[in-house]
């Protein structure tokens, strides 16, 4: 039975055996299937795959057993998850590759531990709302079945029809509100089943679509996975250098999303149904993509922008919050900044090395640039250590890039630019190979290096300014008199590069004796009016303070002052100076 605590959402206590029956009944359909619907059953997900995954899915239901009858810890858990999945590596004898790579025995075994792993602990803990895990399994089942009658293994869709089946019946009963729970016997069987499904036949796909693969399955619970695993992981640094005591990644809380949806105002089941749709779009995606095959990469990059920003704006609010405290608090510690020396030549060499494989295997339409590791080397060598040297040479090593400006950034822009050229005439000329797949390689490698190279650059700056854009709650309204050059010092110094002001001041923008600037924006912040708008704007915007950043007349300051005492606002001086030392 699940007893309802401080972190529960249902109130009543609920049965939690609802796994030990979808366990049961999608093993019957597989037995029913293999033996008397379908004796000559073709496809990957043969009898042998069955009895494999049978015997290690029953370990698994042990596992899941024990931690809701008596709890277990997070650690021996994830070693029955583990024990499970070598077990179904070991018995069903598959060897796995991706893109054209043989891992081998113990690369495989890895690798299946990471894939299963990963998708088992998402679906567990994306199993907080009535009805939200068995139903998002659902939809990726049905997903699934898809995608195998489309490449003509009517079969294994018919084991993933078998799945979906066991999740709509017991869908009947865990909907909201849930009469019987999954409990994590149910949620990491699901997460398992798909894993397993996914590897055993899913078969060769284009780039994008392996890369796609795991959102696919499992779009939703791994991200709610990574964003937990972001925070904690944040929340787990400021903790220790606060002396405080340490919040534990394992640790749960009340910040996934489908809490972050209740908070919005959501019932229950909108809010499963709400992530149902999404789930259902990133299905209908992931059959689009394997459709279209390659058709549809350059449709891709385009809904991987659309989605980046979709995150970012309506649901990474909480992790970059904690970012940029964490962010705000080391910029002040040496050892950070000697860190920095070695870590932004590193991170470029290695984000460089993968775009030369990137950009070839996508110029050559999946298939692998290099012939052995010698090969590898010597074209890595080529096209990296040119962009490095240019690097070098422009300096961008000794910046300190969280107080950069707009010309460093196209200094470091075109010292890209300039490498890639270098590199490009190098492989022409030793190589032998101009042709136009080289030529796409190269604007590919380029492009990808910018992103790289420039992107690691910028999180300070973004963080910061988007979170002072977003995060306007328990704050003061700030109005800054005068959008001179004192008015941008302000912004900078005491809202971008002051962590007490980050967390305590929203600037809200300037007003200024100079009409033409009206309704303008200055240093990123609104023009919003004249000395004679005043009044209307502190009604409109709530301010609580107002800096003085520039020289005022007497009459001016009288009116301010008026005003100012008549809505209890704080008036504060602020200033630059140059002052010389005798």
């Amino acid at each position: 039975m699940d007893v309802p605590d401080e972190r529960c959402i249902h109130k009543k206590i609920t049965p939690l055996g609802g796994g030990v029956i979808v366990f049961i009944g999608f093993n019957v359909a597989c037995y029913s299937l293999y033996h008397y619907f379908w004796p000559d059953f073709t496809g990957h997900l043969d009898i042998g795959w069955w009895q494999a995954f049978f015997i290690s899915s029953a370990i698994l239901l042990i596992v899941g057993l024990v931690d809701d009858i008596a709890g277990m810890s997070p650690l021996n858990k994830l070693a029955g998850q583990a024990l499970a999945t070598v077990c179904l590596y070991l018995i069903s004898g598959h060897q796995f590759n991706l893109l054209g790579f043989d891992f081998g025995f113990w690369g495989g075994m890895v690798f299946v531990l990471i894939w299963t792993l990963g998708i088992v602990n998402a679906f567990n803990l994306i199993d907080g709302l009535d009805g939200l895990c068995s139903g998002l399994a659902m939809i990726s089942s049905v997903g699934l079945a898809a995608v195998f009658m489309f490449r003509g293994v009517p079969g294994d869709a018919m084991i993933c029809l078998a799945l979906a089946g066991g999740c709509v019946g017991f869908l009947r009963y865990n909907f909201f509100p849930a009469k019987v729970f999954l409990g994590d016997t149910g949620s990491m069987f699901l997460g398992f089943a798909l894993a397993s499904i996914s590897l055993h036949a899913g078969g060769k796909g284009s780039f994008f679509v392996i890369l796609a693969a795991p959102f696919f399955i499992a779009g939703i619970p791994i991200i709610d996975t990574l964003l937990a695993i972001w925070r904690r992981s944040i929340r787990k640094v400021l903790a220790h250098r606060d002396g405080n005591p340490g919040v534990k990644i394992m640790q749960p809380d009340k910040e996934h999303l489908h809490h972050r949806l209740l908070d919005y105002g959501l019932k229950q089941h909108h809010v499963a149904l709400v992530l149902y749709a999404v789930n259902m779009l990133i299905v209908g995606l992931g059959l689009f993509f394997i459709i279209a095959q390659e058709a549809a990469n350059g449709l891709l990059f385009i809904i991987l922008i659309t989605a980046v920003y979709l995150l970012v704006k309506y649901v990474l609010q909480i992790e970059l919050w904690e970012t940029s405290r964490l962010l705000a608090r080391s910029n002040d510690k040496p050892r950070i900044t000697r860190f920095k020396l070695i870590f932004y030549p590193l991170f470029d060499l290695l984000w460089m090395s993968l775009s030369v494989w990137l950009a070839g295997v996508i110029a050559l339409s999946g298939q692998q640039p290099f012939h052995g590791i010698g090969d590898g080397a010597f074209q890595v060598f080529l096209w990296v250590m040119p962009v490095l040297s240019s690097l070098l040479m422009s300096k961008v090593y000794i910046k300190i890039w969280r107080n950069s400006v707009f010309r460093d950034y196209l200094s470091l822009m075109l010292a890209v630019l300039v490498g890639c050229s270098i590199s490009w005439a190098l492989v022409c000329l030793l190589t032998g190979n101009a042709g136009i797949a080289t030529f796409n390689q190269l604007l590919l490698f380029c492009l990808f290096s910018l992103i790289g190279v420039i992107g690691i650059r910028t999180p300070h700056q973004v963080i910061r300014e988007w979170c002072a854009v977003n995060h306007r709650h328990n704050k003061r309204n700030v109005l800054i008199y005068g959008a001179g050059t004192h008015g941008g010092l302000y912004v900078r110094e005491r809202h971008l590069n002051h962590s007490v002001e980050l967390d305590s001041v929203n600037v809200v923008g300037f007003i200024d004796d100079n009409s033409l600037l009206r309704q303008k924006y200055v240093y990123g912040k609104a023009v919003l009016g004249q000395l004679s708008d005043f009044n209307e704007l502190v009604s409109k915007h709530h301010i609580d303070e107002v800096i003085l950043t520039t020289a005022i007349s007497t009459d001016n300051l009288s009116k301010l002052k008026q005003i100012a005492e008549q809505h209890k606002i704080k008036l504060m001086e602020w200033r630059a100076y140059t002052v010389g030392v005798h």
